[in-house]
C-alpha cells in the first residue's frame, strides 16, 4: 500500500497507489522529494501533526506532518521547524537522525496550501512510559538508573554544546532502542541559547512549555534556562526509581506541596538519591550547573559502587572534555572522538560517551589468542587474584571503502580472509596478506549479520531486506537466496555445530530455523526457499546474538532477555507441544553478545548493563558476576578458559574463567569496539567509532615497569 498526505484527499489509501508514482484518487505525489514512500498512519493523535511510516527504498522513516488546521499559527510552525532545525546539527545514537533537507514543504496537486513535512530516524523501540508498564511498573535497580542517567546527561551535553536547551524532557520523550541505548525525541519545543534569548527571560513572546510533574518552576514562567532540562531530567528518574507519576500521593502531597520521594525508592544509595535531588531543586541557581558537574558527581558515586577488584597503581583522577555551559561566551564544539557510537545505533547497544577519560582504573585483561602467540606470562601456581598486567595497542593499518557503519565482522579459519558486512548494503571481503578488498558483494539494504557453513564454504548474510543470501566462499559467487525470510528485518544468524541447522532472527523477537541440509549433507537452498522454516520460535523482545550449545541439543538467544531453547522438543511442535524457553534473569539491560564453553557448562553473555555474567547450564543459574566494564560490553571471545571481552570504552579485558579474574587489561584503542577478532599473530582488528572503518591494531609492551 501507498498512502497519500494531501489532507483533502477522498480516498487516500487508494488500492492502486501501490505501484503509482501520483495518488489515482487526487493526484497528488506519492513519492516525497523523490525518495520518501508513506506506507501507513501511525498517529493523528500526536500533539500538532500526524505521524506516518514512510520508506526510503526499503528503510522506514517517521514522517511528521503538520496538521492543515496550524498552518496560520506562526508559533507552531516555528516548533515543528525548529525540530528539523535542532536535530540535523546534531550526531549522536541519543537523538534521531535528521538530514539538513529532512525538513520541507508538500504542495498537493489540488492547489491546496503546502503541508509542513519532516523526516526523520525511526526510532525501534518503547518510550519509556511505556516499557515501565511493559516491565510490571516495577522500579528500576540503582545500576540502571545510574546507567540511564549517564546516557541522558550525555545527550544533553551535546545538545547543550549547540546552544539548545530541550524543554520538555519526560518518559514519554524518551525511546529505549533494541540495543539499550535511550534516545531523546521530540525536539519540538527546544530552545536557542542567545543573548537576547537570556537578556529577554520573562518577554511574553517567549513560548512556554509544559509537562505537569515534570516542568519547572522557572520554565512555567516562560523563563527557561539550560539548568531546566536538569529538573525534567531528575523528575524522571524519580519516576523510574519509584514507578509513581509525580502527581501520586505516595510521593507528593499537594496539601503542603512537598515532594518526598526517596522513601519508595530504598534500593537507591543516598550520594545518588542526593545528586537526584539537587537536579530537582526548586531554585535553577541550587541546580548542577552544568552537565559536566553531573557527570563528575556521577563518576564519585560509581567510585563508591566498584568494589571487589584492586585498583591500577595508574589510576588517574577522572577528566571530562566538556566545557561548562555559558551562554554569553561561544560553545566548543564536542570532539567527534567523544562519540562512542556511529551514526545508526538500532541494532548498536553502545554507549556511555559521557564516561570516555574516566579513570576508575578497574583492572581487567588480555590473553593471547591461538598457536601461543602471545603466551600468558604467569608462573607457579594458580593463586585467588592472577597478576594483571596491563597492555596497550598502536594503530597499524586501516581498511577504508564501506561507506556506512560497519555492522559484523568475521575471520576466516585461515586467519587471512577477512569478511565484513555494513549499513552501505555491502559485504566485503578482504584480503590480509596485503590489506586489500577481494570482492564486494550486494544486499539491497542494510546488511546485519553474516555466518558461514561449518566448512566456510558458504557465507550466509543476512539485513534489514530481510533476505538471506547465499555465497560460495573465496570467491563470493552469488549461489541463490531467501527473500522474505521474515517480515521485520533480521538481526541474528547461527549455523548449528553439525552444520545441518541455520537459525535466523528478527527485531521482533521472532526466530526460524531452517535445514541447511540435504540428506546428502549438500546445501539445501532449494529446499529452504520451496518450503520455509522448519520451526518458528517466538522470544521475548528484539534478539542480538543466537548460539547452539556444542551438542546442538539447545538454541540460545540474547536480546532483550537470555532465553534457553530445548530443541528436542520441536520434534513435536507440529502437535503444539514445543516447551516454553527457559529465562535466565540477572542482567539488567539487553544482551549483546552471548559465547559458551567448549564442554557446554558455562553460558556466558555480555550487555548493555557493563557486565559480563557467567551461567552454570546444569542448574541454570547465574555462576558469577564479571564487574569492571565502564562501558556497554559489545562481544566476546572464547579462547579454551580465558575470556575476552569488548566494550564501549575502548577496552578489551580478558579473564581467567577458572579464577573469574582478570589478567590483563588493553587499551590504547581510539574509537569504542563494537566487534573484534585477533590474527594468529596477535594482530587486533576492530570495528567502531563514527567513521566506517576497519582498525588493525598492534600490541605493544605492558604500560607497567
Amino acid at each position: 500500500m501507498s498512502l497519500c498526505i494531501n489532507p483533502r484527499c477522498r480516498q487516500p489509501n487508494h488500492p492502486e497507489n501501490g505501484g503509482s508514482s501520483t495518488c489515482v484518487a487526487c493526484g497528488s505525489a506519492l513519492v516525497l522529494q523523490g525518495r520518501y514512500r508513506v506506507m501507513r498512519l501511525i498517529s493523528s493523535d500526536s500533539g500538532f501533526g500526524r505521524v506516518y511510516e514512510a520508506y526510503e527504498r526499503n528503510v522506514p522513516k517517521i514522517l511528521k506532518v503538520l496538521k492543515e488546521g496550524y498552518n496560520a499559527n506562526a508559533k507552531v510552525v516555528e516548533l515543528f521547524r525548529r525540530e528539523a532545525q535542532v536535530l540535523s546539527q546534531l550526531n549522536h545514537p541519543g537523538v534521531p537522525r535528521v538530514e539538513t533537507e529532512g525538513y520541507f514543504l508538500y504542495y498537493p496537486a489540488d492547489d491546496g496550501e503546502p503541508s509542513h513535512c519532516l523526516v526523520m530516524e525511526k526510532i525501534e523501540g518503547p518510550n519509556l512510559r511505556q516499557w515501565m508498564v511493559q516491565q510490571g511498573n516495577h522500579p528500576i535497580s540503582e545500576k540502571q538508573a545510574m546507567l540511564w542517567l549517564t546516557q541522558l546527561t550525555d545527550v544533553l551535553d551535546l545538545v547543550h554544546q549547540h546552544n539548545y536547551f530541550h524543554r520538555d524532557i519526560k518518559p514519554e520523550n524518551i525511546m529505549l532502542r533494541p540495543s539499550g541505548q535511550l534516545v531523546l525525541v521530540d525536539f519540538g519545543a527546544a530552545r536557542e541559547m542567545t543573548q537576547t534569548y537570556m537578556a529577554n527571560l520573562g518577554d511574553s513572546g517567549i513560548t512556554t512549555v509544559s509537562s505537569a510533574g515534570y516542568t519547572p518552576p522557572e520554565q512555567e514562567q516562560g523563563q527557561a534556562v539550560p539548568q531546566s532540562d536538569f529538573y525534567a531530567l531528575g523528575r524522571t528518574l524519580i519516576y523510574l526509581m519509584t514507578a509513581k507519576l509525580p502527581n501520586d500521593s505516595a510521593i507528593y502531597n499537594s496539601l503542603t506541596n512537598a515532594f518526598a520521594w526517596r522513601a519508595v525508592a530504598s534500593q537507591i544509595s543516598a550520594p545518588l538519591a542526593d545528586l537526584i535531588d539537587d537536579l530537582i531543586a526548586p531554585a535553577a541557581a541550587n541546580r548542577p550547573h552544568s552537565t559536566e558537574a553531573i557527570m563528575e558527581r556521577l563518576a564519585r558515586v560509581r567510585s563508591r559502587q566498584v568494589s571487589g577488584l584492586p585498583r591500577l597503581a595508574s589510576a588517574a583522577a577522572p577528566t571530562w572534555p566538556m566545557t561548562t555551559l555559558n551562554p554569553n561566551e561561544a560553545q566548543t564544539l564536542p570532539d567527534p572522538s567523544r562519540s562512542f557510537l556511529p551514526p545508526l545505533f538500532d541494532q548498536r547497544p553502545w554507549l556511555l560517551a559521557g564516561l570516555t577519560g574516566l579513570a576508575l582504573a578497574v583492572p581487567l585483561g588480555w590473553y593471547a589468542l591461538s598457536q601461543g602467540a602471545l603466551p600468558l606470562a604467569i608462573g607457579g601456581p594458580r593463586v585467588a587474584a592472577p597478576a594483571l598486567q596491563n597492555l596497550t595497542v598502536s594503530p597499524g593499518a586501516v581498511l577504508t571503502g564501506h561507506e556506512n557503519d560497519i555492522y559484523d565482522l568475521l575471520l576466516l579459519r585461515d586467519g587471512k580472509t577477512l569478511i565484513s558486512a555494513s549499513a552501505d548494503s555491502t559485504i566485503r571481503i578482504w584480503n590480509l596478506e596485503d590489506n586489500t578488498l577481494r570482492h564486494t558483494l550486494a544486499h539491497a539494504n542494510v546488511v546485519q549479520a553474516i555466518a558461514t557453513t561449518v566448512d566456510q564454504t558458504t557465507l550466509i548474510s543476512t539485513g534489514d531486506d530481510r533476505t538471506i543470501r547465499f555465497w560460495s566462499l573465496p570467491d563470493g559467487r552469488a549461489l541463490g537466496q531467501i527473500d522474505n525470510a521474515h517480515g521485520t528485518p533480521i538481526r541474528a544468524l547461527e549455523v548449528s555445530r553439525n552444520g545441518r541447522i541455520l537459525v535466523s532472527a528478527d527485531s521482533e523477537g521472532t526466530i526460524q530455523l531452517w535445514p541447511l541440509t540435504d540428506s546428502t549433507g549438500a546445501l539445501n537452498l532449494a529446499g529452504m526457499s520451496a518450503d520455509g522454516p522448519s520451526h518458528t520460535l517466538q522470544a521475548d523482545g528484539t534478539l542480538n546474538d543466537l548460539l547452539f550449545t556444542r551438542d546442538n541439543t539447545m538454541l540460545i538467544s540474547g536480546g532483550k532477555s537470555l532465553q534457553l531453547w530445548d530443541l528436542a522438543s520441536l520434534e513435536d511442535a507440529v502437535a503444539g507441544a514445543v516447551n516454553p524457553p527457559t529465562t535466565l534473569e540477572g542482567h539488567s539491560s539487553f544482551v549483546n553478545r552471548i559465547e559458551i564453553t567448549d564442554d557446554d557448562q558455562t553460558l556466558v553473555s555480555a550487555s548493555a548493563d557493563q557486565n559480563v555474567l557467567l551461567w552454570d547450564m546444569a542448574t541454570k543459574s547465574q555462576s558469577a558476576v564479571l564487574e569492571g566494564h565502564q562501558g556497554y560490553v559489545n562481544t566476546l571471545r572464547l579462547e579454551g578458559s580465558q575470556l575476552w571481552s569488548a566494550d564501549a570504552d575502548k577496552t578489551i579485558l580478558v579473564w581467567d574463567l577458572q579464577q573469574k579474574a582478570p589478567v590483563q587489561r588493553i587499551t590504547g584503542f581510539e574509537t569504542d569496539i563494537w566487534r573484534f577478532t585477533v590474527q594468529p599473530s596477535g594482530q587486533i582488528i576492530t570495528i567502531g567509532g563514527t567513521q566506517p572503518y576497519i582498525r588493525l591494531w598492534q600490541l605493544d609492551q605492558s604500560l607497567e615497569p
